[in-house]
């Protein structure tokens, strides 16, 4: 018995090793295993993508293993695994997996993913305002989108665009309905930053503004601007604006929230109370409580994390710096919002401003005032070539790193 499976296995390693041909493809095995022996040896699915890892793994090698794929059943299709680290979906004929649609409720994803998709592509494109606002769900044909898997991404083939799409399976596998055993994670949409064009900020402190009767908000108004322009904002919350919920359900705010992350947007802390200028506080303790209160409500709420803070009114000193691990974002340039309270004068403040790339510009959000604005300005500044990102996407672009500064106004000007 040794002998003839020692003569099996001689003659695997001499075909495999010789040209990493698949050997035994019909047959399915229940659980990979690894075996030492004098050679390298890897079994592999046919297709690009089992080759390259077969040569991967057999590079270099000096602990002599034979690699030995498991196919796992998901109904209709079969997932391949290579350890840990990459999984690649078949049908069963072994060819590349068709998938019938996307859920309704998920279509967001594809718009998400063809923007970004023309952003690096087709930039002289995406950078008119006119353009980018046509490009929106209604202007997908979702019936003429053919879908496959490759590798461990949904691959979307728009002719309408001529454009190809990868959206990771992570994110996709719910919106098309199927398990692919990727754990739940939060939907962010992705970014690119284009290196040839200014990069900048848009910040909101005081909210988010909620009615007692149901209706679209300055907050919900704003929201809807950035996304229609495929810009990013960065919201200063006040801790009892999200907790004082007599009037507002908490699925509503979470489902606002998780909206907004989803759409690229992301949150720091505008203290707990606003009552109070923070430099006025007594003691650190005081302090920390009132950065911290959104912080630990969005944490233990949905799970988010919060990387920044703005104190009220700009106010800080170092006792201030100190009292948090959070850093302290100011701004450089102020639309006066808050002063003027009229649509056309916020326009030509900020309009009329020399905004260098890495500029924060501070908005509130509660007034309606400034979202009827930003109708006008979010459009203009894209045309001007402006890439409006978060403030942590911004700081990573210019690499600051985020978790150590203690205070920054600009990009170019932080300690």
């Amino acid at each position: 018995m040794i002998i003839a499976l020692s003569a099996v296995l001689l003659t695997a390693i001499v075909l495999l090793t010789s040209n990493l041909a698949f050997i035994g493809k019909k047959s399915i095995h229940s659980d990979a295993k690894s075996y030492r022996t004098r050679h390298c040896l890897v079994f592999y699915p046919n297709g690009d993508i089992g080759l390259k890892k077969a040569r991967e793994l057999c590079k270099g090698r000096k602990d002599d293993r034979i690699f030995d794929y498991s196919l796992v059943p998901y109904g209709d299709y079969y997932m391949v695994s290579y350890g840990e680290d990459l999984k690649y979906f078949v049908d069963q004929e072994y060819n590349s997996l068709q998938i019938s649609g996307i859920r309704e409720d998920s279509r967001e994803i594809v718009l998400d993913y063809l923007r970004y998709t023309l952003k690096k592509e087709d930039p002289d494109k995406y950078y008119n305002a006119e353009y980018l606002k046509s490009v929106d769900l209604d202007s997908i044909d979702f019936s003429s989108i053919t879908y496959s898997i490759e590798g461990e991404d949904l691959r979307c083939e728009l002719a309408d665009y001529e454009k190809t799409l990868y959206i990771p399976l992570r994110y996709a596998q719910k919106a098309i309905g199927m398990d692919f055993g990727f754990p739940n994670e939060t939907y962010r949409r992705p970014v690119y930053i284009d290196p040839e064009r200014p990069v900048i900020c848009l910040t909101f402190d005081d909210g988010p503004q909620f009615w007692y009767e149901k209706g679209i908000t300055s907050t919900e108004a704003i929201l809807d601007v950035l996304y229609e322009y495929d810009a990013n904002g960065t919201f200063y919350v006040v801790g009892t604006n999200l907790e004082d919920r007599d009037y507002w359900a908490d699925y509503q705010v979470y489902n606002l929230l998780k909206s907004s992350i989803a759409h690229g947007n992301e949150y720091g802390s505008h203290t707990q109370t606003h009552l109070y200028s923070l430099t006025d506080l007594k003691t650190a303790e005081e302090i920390s409580r009132e950065i911290s209160g959104p912080i630990d409500f969005m944490k233990e709420f949905m799970d988010y994390e919060m990387k920044t803070y703005r104190p009220v009114e700009g106010a800080f000193d170092d006792n201030v710096l100190n009292a948090q691990p959070v850093g302290a974002v100011l701004w450089d340039i102020d639309s006066e919002d808050w002063l003027s309270m009229d649509p056309s004068t916020i326009i030509d403040r900020v309009l009329n401003e020399d905004i260098d790339s890495g500029d924060i510009i501070i908005f509130h959000d509660i007034y309606d005032e400034t979202g009827e604005a930003l109708k006008t300005i979010i459009p203009e500044l894209l045309n001007r070539g402006y890439q409006m990102v978060t403030v942590s996407d911004m700081m990573n672009y210019f690499k600051v790193d985020i978790d150590q500064f203690k205070v920054i106004f600009s990009a170019t000007d932080y300690r």
